[in-house]
């Protein structure tokens, strides 16, 4: 996949993610969110030729994740990506409340846009 591809999933997983409501399919919400951030990182992976970090590898994703913070000079996108693998163990457990999970996708969300933002400008 392109980091175009990427970019277009991560905002088909926001699309998806907004069918699902909070009371009705917490689990299936929360990880079509992690899906969106996850598919964005991957976008920064690719475009930006981060030679040293694997696409492919879940705990890579985090080191992306710095590396978008630090390097695209997008503050907060670590901890927004934290809280973005926090849905996807939510969709195994589901341990997070709604009020909870409802900020999650807000952050999320946030997350994305800056990061496509900041990937494709």
């Amino acid at each position: 996949m392109t980091y175009h591809d990427h970019i277009r999933a991560a905002f088909r997983f926001l699309e998806i993610a907004g069918i699902f409501s909070v009371e009705q399919d917490p689990m299936a919400k929360s990880e079509m969110l992690w899906c969106a951030a996850a598919h964005v990182v991957k976008a920064a992976i690719i475009q930006r030729q981060w030679r040293n970090l694997s696409h492919r590898r879940h705990e890579q994703l985090f080191d992306a994740a710095a590396e978008i913070n630090d390097t695209l000079g997008i503050p907060g996108a670590y901890s927004d990506f934290i809280i973005a693998d926090r849905l996807h163990q939510n969709m195994y457990e589901a341990f997070m409340r709604e009020d909870e999970i409802a900020d999650a996708e807000r952050r999320v969300r946030e997350f994305v846009n800056r990061v496509a933002n900041a990937v494709t400008g």
